[in-house]
């Protein structure tokens, strides 16, 4: 295969699983697209920056995401990213691949039941049995205690029709909100796993 052509198709690789995420960091597409090692994934990004195909912001570190001519080159029909959002998406990434980036991973698909909607930050399955995942970065904690209500009915369903309860999982930034979530799951008989980042 010609050396364009091998490109081509590792940027268009780069850029579907970009826009997917949303944002990135290197480190997070270097490990997601097993970039090799930190030279080669910053002179690929780089060179990809350099094209257009990819646009960047630095916070503490530079992030990533699919420019208007990146998204054109894959058919992409998302909108540009609003930036208030990065921080969150950045937390899901890791919790992504904290996870083992699982196959069929999907961000904020809705869940309905009767009147009730809750829209997951992720959801997954793992060995048969669903994962949810909720990020929280900057909620205010009666917006969780409401979201362990929903997901405490919805476990009950699962559980009836399924036969397994599905598992929350929460990606937390302090300890003292970790012990918070933990305690108004276990109250609300909700099966989870809070991890930090």
């Amino acid at each position: 295969m010609l050396q364009a052509e091998k490109r081509r198709l590792r940027e268009e690789k780069i850029l579907s699983t970009l826009d997917s995420l949303g944002f990135a960091t290197r480190k997070q597409l270097q490990l997601i697209e097993q970039l090799g090692g930190d030279r080669n994934a910053h002179r690929i990004l780089k060179e990809m920056e350099q094209d257009k195909l990819i646009g960047s912001q630095r916070t503490e570190q530079k992030v990533y995401y699919v420019a208007a001519r990146g998204r054109d080159a894959i058919g992409s029909t998302k909108d540009e990213l609003r930036t208030g959002k990065m921080k969150h998406t950045l937390m899901r990434n890791e919790m992504y691949i904290k996870l083992g980036m699982p196959g069929d991973w999907r961000n904020e698909v809705p869940v309905t039941w009767g009147q009730n909607k809750l829209i997951p930050d992720a959801m997954y399955h793992l060995k048969g049995e669903v994962h949810f995942v909720e990020v929280d970065n900057t909620q205010p904690m009666r917006s969780n205690y409401e979201k362990i209500k929903r997901y405490s009915e919805l476990s009950r369903l699962i559980f009836e029709s399924q036969k397994h309860l599905p598992t929350l999982i929460w990606c937390t930034i302090s300890a003292s909100r970790k012990a918070k979530l933990e305690e108004s799951c276990k109250k609300a008989a909700v099966k989870c796993k809070v991890i930090m980042v």
